[in-house]
């Protein structure tokens, strides 16, 4: 067996205003973030069928592991009404007073398993954007690109 991840490499200003626009809410949601303990400060942005763009920052909480990261934050705001409202596009942005961005960002696997699910429910793909701020921007056409063995649970017949 043999998975192919494909991933595009834009550059920012080459992109739409609308697109450029989508990242920078990723970006402006980041302000949002609890992160007195890691410094690691993640805004997402969700973009749905009819055009609503939803919000998520990282919430971190004294009590290790309860916080929460920003793409979870958001998907599960956006779950509520998937099936009239699916989710098209999903923007990752980070910053760090202590530790460096890596360039491409990738969602966490349990965040991963999170876009995966949703994209399983609604029987669409959703693409994944992931910017640090520089001119480099990252675009996957969809989830399954970083998780090729997606954790689902059927019924018995």
């Amino acid at each position: 067996m043999e998975k192919i991840v494909r991933i595009e490499e834009l550059k920012f200003g080459s992109l739409t205003a609308e697109k450029k626009h989508f990242l920078e809410q990723a970006q402006q949601a980041s302000d949002e973030s609890y992160a007195p303990y890691s410094e690691f400060y993640v805004g997402c942005s969700v973009m749905h069928a009819n055009g609503h763009i939803g919000f998520g920052s990282n919430q971190e909480n004294a009590s290790f592991p309860s916080g929460l990261c920003a793409e979870r934050v958001a998907l599960f705001e956006s779950a509520k009404n998937l099936e009239a409202n699916k989710v098209t596009e999903l923007a990752v942005y980070a910053r760090s007073t202590k530790y460096q961005v890596p360039k491409m960002l990738v969602p966490c696997a349990g965040c991963l398993q999170v876009i995966s699910d949703l994209r399983n429910r609604q029987g669409s793909p959703i693409k994944i954007w992931m910017w640090d701020g520089a001119d480099d921007v990252f675009v996957a056409d969809d989830v399954r690109h970083f998780l090729p063995f997606h954790f689902e649970l059927k019924k018995g017949e």
